[in-house]
Parts: C-alpha cells; structure tokens; sequence
C-alpha cells in the first residue's frame, strides 16, 4: 500500500487520467474508475464518459491518508 497525503491523491488524479482510467473526487473519497464492459452487471459498476466500467474507492482514514493499492504505483514514476 502507498500512503498519500491530499497534496499526493491531486498528484495522482492528474497524472492517471487515461480513456480507461479516470480518477476523481467523491466528497472525500477517491475514485478510481476503470473502463470495463463487465461494469454493467458488476456491484461496482459505474457509467461514466458514454461506457461502462468499475470503481474503486479508496476512504480516507483517521490520520488523513488515504492507501493507494500497489497496483497504482507507476503513475508516480
């Protein structure tokens, strides 16, 4: 897991944005959409940008970090 702070979660959201990933705000939580077909039947699933996907939300915690699957790394590099 990759802890991040506010300032590193805007990092994140502006370096993911792709045609089959988009990240974004939801109140407090991040979501990380991913354009997937499977979306329709899926109890994650989300229409977003004309087609269907998944989404991953990611909370905040107590101490305000929010832990950023592994997967994710390499928009960081």
């Amino acid at each position: 897991m990759l802890n991040l702070n506010l300032q590193g979660v805007e990092i994140f959201i502006k370096k993911s944005q792709s045609e089959k990933l988009n990240s974004f705000w939801e109140n407090y939580d991040l979501l990380i959409w991913n354009k997937n077909t499977n979306g329709y039947t899926s109890k994650n699933g989300m229409f977003r940008m004309n087609s269907w996907g998944t989404a991953e939300r990611i909370a905040v915690n107590e101490n305000g970090v929010w832990k950023l699957p592994i997967k994710y790394v390499k928009y960081f590099k």
